[in-house]
């Protein structure tokens, strides 16, 4: 069964996450927790994420001082359009 998208994310997008263990639940599930954006740096490019980030075993996490960078284009996208 499809269902209809929560987010509208460019097709694009979704194909450059190719390393998404979580099927892309964020984009159909309305129960998916995102992972919680603390700071966005250059101009979108950078998104930090610092203590319990609701985010575990994703392949685009990676650690980064005393938190970690969130490499997901789709999420990178949904922060960038919806501010999520």
């Amino acid at each position: 069964m499809d269902s209809k998208p929560i987010f509208e994310i460019e097709t694009r997008t979704i194909e450059q996450t190719d390393r998404c263990n979580k099927c892309h639940s964020c984009l159909h599930d309305p129960d998916f927790q995102l992972c919680s954006i603390d700071f966005v740096a250059g101009d979108g490019e950078v998104l930090l994420m610092y203590g319990n980030s609701g985010c575990t075993e994703c392949s685009y996490k990676r650690p980064f001082g005393s938190g970690s960078v969130c490499a997901c284009p789709i999420r990178r996208e949904i922060k960038l359009k919806y501010q999520r």
